[in-house]
């Protein structure tokens, strides 16, 4: 039994203290590391660079501790029990490494409790301590899925069968709000941790509406015992990770609709598919993953060409699945499928990077992006979406409607989820369904960069799909900017546009438009009065000197989408057309 014990001693400083105590450490020098990365998010992020101090002691006095690389340490060896101390700061507010204040304290394993080598499927004890009252307004809370043993005044002690479950159970501290829910007989907990005016029954009544969609659709049986969404609830923030039974949320306040609001806000709609994507990770990534991911070092990267699967399909299912719960009616849903469909189409990097491609390079591309990331990748979620529609409507063709994309993913999670998925078993999955090779398909639009027929994939579900050809704005213009002091910084150049054939650049601010000055706000309304063709002089500051750039206007309208249901369907389409929005009897 490893034993850890962690202490929230610093809370303005920052700085968890934790102890660990090895009974029978290796006889030549036990061998310990922390994580670079955490599972679910692509990004070697280091998080030994946040250890502060470490110092180690046995019966035989202090013991030296060696460090071998940037996350790797050895102790000399030493008989009796190793009693390991260390220190490390946390002051990251998101959902992936530690953080602690003097109003909250949340930690992910990864961040926080050192792996020891020899003895990663020992037990683990963790004793998770109150901080000091002089620092923390509040006696506080913990609320995470490790298993309790006990609790006292001054600690709780959890238990982990192994280091592995150690580090897939986020904790949260604080003097939190929560409620309980019951989905298919299994406890379900949300838990709310900062200022915030949420009309919790609505809340309530939303998820037990996802959670029991997601139930149902894998089978109607529950990978876990009880789950925990953990939602810190802020200014401005947003974002999500999975775990085997919980979840780590970021949302703004705005995200939390409030009762007074009878429709669900656009807001509030991002936060419930959010929580929807979060949740279906828990079968299509925690039980079922690629193969490389079954067992990964977290020492260095695990590449694999499938994220379009696991992230793509996800982003397909999580607002598809609002709507089949009725949380979104037909046309709110088509209203947020053409902003993916939008987004995916105003970047040239879709022509260039496939999405397989795309998920291989996620460790140096997606997570590392720069200004000229649109002219040069694809996301794999964003066109992992429209792929899993495209490949959903491909199979209802092929089989006369009698198969569809949920039971490619059922039958995948029946028979891979102990082997994981290679690369060329999602498309063998297809071909057993439908008794027809895919293999053109998923060449073209998998590894290839061809454009995906949506005009077509739309049409056969009844949903037209139409290009705005008067689009004036800021994308159709080449550009995206943010406001910088009231005027227009521009973020990013857009190939292709009258922008960058100009030689406007990332970093410009612009201050007027032939020589009127003009705001950040009323930029968009001057371009959209303009006609294609015109010039426009557009002064500039670059690197703190003006200059003039005579600016030929023309818009590229390409990727501004709008979807609508289509009138006067025949039967056999509106059917179709249910199916898939509904997923109704075949």
């Amino acid at each position: 039994m490893l034993r850890y014990k962690l202490f929230p001693e610093k809370p303005f400083a920052h700085i968890f203290r934790l102890q660990l105590e090895i009974k029978e450490p290796q006889d030549s020098g036990q061998i310990i590391s922390l994580a670079n990365w955490i599972p679910g998010s692509y990004l070697v992020r280091n998080f030994a660079k946040h250890i502060v101090s470490m110092s180690a002691s046995s019966d035989d006095g202090t013991i030296k501790v060696k460090k071998l690389d940037k996350n790797h340490w050895q102790c000399e060896p030493c008989s009796g029990v190793l009693l390991l101390e260390y220190e490390v700061y946390a002051f990251d507010l998101s959902v992936r490494s530690a953080y602690l204040s003097d109003e909250r304290a949340f930690f992910n394993g990864s961040s926080v409790f050192v792996k020891v080598h020899g003895f990663e499927g020992e037990p683990c004890e963790i004793e998770v301590y109150q901080p000091p009252k002089s620092q923390a307004k509040s006696h506080w809370k913990i609320a995470t899925t490790l298993e309790k043993l006990n609790e006292s005044k001054t600690h709780s002690t959890f238990f982990a069968p192994n280091y592995s479950h150690l580090i897939d159970h986020p904790v949260e501290m604080a003097d939190y709000q929560s409620f309980d829910f019951s989905v298919s007989g299994v406890p379900h907990q949300m838990v709310l941790t900062g200022e915030h005016n949420t009309d919790i029954d609505r809340l309530t009544a939303d998820l037990e509406l996802i959670c029991q969609h997601h139930v149902d659709f894998f089978g109607n049986t529950a990978p876990f015992n009880r789950y925990l969404f953990l939602a810190l609830v802020m200014t401005k923030g947003f974002g999500g990770l999975e775990h085997a039974d919980s979840t780590s949320l970021i949302c703004s306040r705005e995200d939390l609709q409030d009762s007074h609001i009878e429709e669900p806000t656009s807001n509030y709609t991002r936060f419930i598919s959010l929580c929807c994507h979060e949740y279906f990770h828990a079968w299509w990534v925690k039980k079922l993953r690629p193969s490389v991911f079954l067992k990964p070092s977290l020492d260095q990267e695990a590449y694999t060409e499938q994220l379009w699967i696991f992230e793509g399909f996800t982003s397909y299912y999580d607002e598809l699945a609002l709507l089949r719960v009725k949380i979104l009616s037909p046309d709110s849903y088509l209203n947020l499928f053409a902003k993916t469909v939008t987004r995916v189409c105003s970047g040239s990097g879709r022509l260039k990077q496939s999405i397989a491609e795309s998920s291989f390079d996620a460790w140096t591309k997606f997570y590392q992006q720069d200004e000229n990331a649109p002219n040069a990748i694809v996301s794999y979620y964003g066109k992992g979406a429209l792929l899993a529609f495209v490949l959903d409507v491909e199979i209802r063709k092929t089989t006369k409607d009698t198969v569809t994309l949920d039971d490619v993913l059922r039958y995948a999670y029946i028979h891979y989820s102990d082997s994981g998925l290679e690369d060329d078993d999602m498309a063998n999955i297809v071909k057993k369904l439908t008794q027809q090779s895919f293999d053109a398909f998923f060449e073209k639009y998998l590894y290839g960069v061809d454009e995906l027929p949506l005009l077509e994939a739309f049409g056969y579900v009844g949903v037209d799909c139409q290009f705005d050809l008067n689009a004036k704005d800021l994308i159709a213009f080449g550009v995206r900017a943010t406001k910088d002091n009231g005027s227009s910084k521009i973020t990013q150049v857009l190939d292709d546009g009258c922008a960058q054939a100009a030689g406007l650049f990332v970093g410009d601010v612009i201050i007027a438009v032939d020589d009127v000055k003009v705001a950040h706000e009323s930029l968009v309304s001057l371009i959209n009065k303009s006609a294609s063709g015109a010039v426009l002089k557009f002064t500039i500051t670059r690197d703190q000197l003006m200059k003039e750039v005579l600016v030929k206007l023309s818009f590229n309208n390409k990727s501004h989408c709008t979807l609508s249901l289509m009138n006067d369907l025949d039967a056999r389409t509106k059917k179709r057309q249910k199916q898939w929005f509904y997923g109704a009897a075949k």
